[in-house]
């Protein structure tokens, strides 16, 4: 399907974490839609390589390298969306995994880190794009949910437990901006085939456990392309939440990849996992 040009034209999106993966997708699907993109990302020489990769695509893209952990660097990208004329579309997607291994034994400093990214960054996010939307009085604030924002999830609760706040930061956030124009939208994309799927690091012992996911991401997996295309129904329509894997998506997706043989061996995501010795 030919995208709309002129369904966003006019409308500036910021999408933090979008140098790559599902965020690059992101910024290429309401690109082809006609918004004019802000992209970001910690690393200055990808936010350049993904502004000239979208461009020559013949889409609108600009950007700004970003620490979203860090309130100057978002302050920053705000002003570079409305450098460019306004701010009307956020999407908070940079994220985080944290080391695969029982809570007791997590190192400190890397449940601190997945907390700065993904709750942190988040909040800072929300909290300098809502004022703009709020004096203007509407916008579309995009909060992204993984694996855990439902209940919890053993081995991974660093990540897993900010996804959940994530999810109760959102619904605040829905609730607070209710008959003022601005809307907040909730995000699970599901299972993406991406570096934070296919790069884990695991603590020893526990390493043998992430076998399995090779089999989960080939039954239930997508690419970042495929993922990223609910986010246009939420910014147009309004919807509050979009959730990918539903019991539904489950049975039908997962029967459609076994017959086509998305689990065999040959098939399977590579994974790459590094081994983490820790002290309890």
């Amino acid at each position: 399907m030919e995208p709309q040009k002129d369904l966003l034209s006019g409308r500036v999106a910021v999408i933090t974490g979008s140098t790559r993966g599902l965020g690059l997708a992101m910024a290429r699907l309401l690109g082809r839609h006609g918004a004019t993109l802000v992209v970001a990302s910690r690393s200055e020489a990808d936010v350049v390589a993904a502004v000239d990769r979208l461009r020559a695509e013949g889409i609108g893209a600009y950007g700004r390298r970003c620490d979203i952990g860090e309130w100057g660097d978002v302050e920053a990208l705000r002003d570079e969306a409305l450098a460019h004329g306004t701010l009307d579309i956020w999407v908070n997607n940079a994220g985080t995994s944290g080391v695969y291994g029982p809570t007791a034994s997590t190192p400190v400093d890397d449940f601190t880190r997945v907390v700065r990214t993904n709750i942190l960054g988040t909040f800072h996010g929300a909290r300098i794009a809502l004022p703009v939307f709020l004096d203007q009085g509407h916008g579309d604030l995009v909060n992204v949910y993984g694996q855990g924002d439902r209940g919890p999830v053993a081995l991974q609760n660093a990540y897993a437990s900010s996804k959940r706040w994530v999810r109760q930061f959102t619904e605040t956030l829905q609730a607070e901006t209710k008959g003022t124009g601005v809307r907040v939208h909730g995000m699970n994309p599901g299972l993406v085939v991406t570096d934070l799927l296919g790069k884990v690091t695991a603590q020893r012992g526990y390493e043998s456990r992430l076998t399995g996911l090779q089999v989960v991401v080939g039954l239930w997996g997508q690419t970042p392309e495929v993922a990223a295309r609910p986010l246009l129904g939420l910014v147009t329509s309004g919807k509050a939440d979009f959730r990918d894997l539903t019991r539904r998506t489950i049975v039908t997706r997962g029967v459609r990849n076994l017959l086509a043989g998305r689990v065999r061996r040959r098939n399977r995501m590579p994974m790459d996992i590094t081994v983490l010795d820790v002290d309890r």
